[in-house]
């Protein structure tokens, strides 16, 4: 299935979002959460390290089982691992998510595989929304994670 209008109009806001999150450690990320319908129903972004990631950070926003059937369009591909946060794979899926668009996969070893455990549990998940504009806004951070070196310039 294609990124539809909505989607993408979500995706510019989650990048917008994303920008509001500090850089360091952890990526600058932004998500927002569409109903079934297409229509806004929540915002976040990462505002740090050990706090929630932007995924979660809009699901709290939501009450429980208001997020059934929502599309999750994200700026980076779910994380998939329990650090200071648990994975945001499994709240998306303990949510009722039903699709997630995002832009770039998470380059991460530990972190990394969101989609695929995301589709292994029924959600449908697309990539590569909006992907240049995501890697511009973290290039820094891909250039740690991918080379295990600071971002020099």
């Amino acid at each position: 299935m294609a990124v539809n209008a909505a989607e993408r109009h979500a995706m510019d806001r989650a990048l917008h979002l994303a920008a509001r999150g500090p850089r360091g450690a952890n990526p600058q990320v932004g998500a927002v959460l569409l109903s079934p319908d297409g229509r806004v129903i929540a915002e976040g972004w990462h505002h740090g390290a050990g706090t929630p990631h932007a995924e979660v950070d809009a699901l709290s926003k939501l009450a429980p089982g208001e997020a059934r059937g929502a599309t999750a369009v994200v700026t980076l591909e779910p994380c998939n691992h329990t650090g200071r946060t648990g994975p945001c794979t499994v709240a998306l899926i303990d949510a009722g998510v039903a699709r997630v668009v995002y832009a770039l996969d998470d380059p991460g070893v530990a972190s990394g595989g969101g989609a695929e455990r995301l589709r292994s549990a029924g959600v449908d998940v697309e990539s590569g929304e909006q992907a240049d504009a995501a890697h511009a806004l973290i290039a820094g951070w891909l250039t740690a994670q991918r080379l295990g070196r600071p971002h020099v310039t």
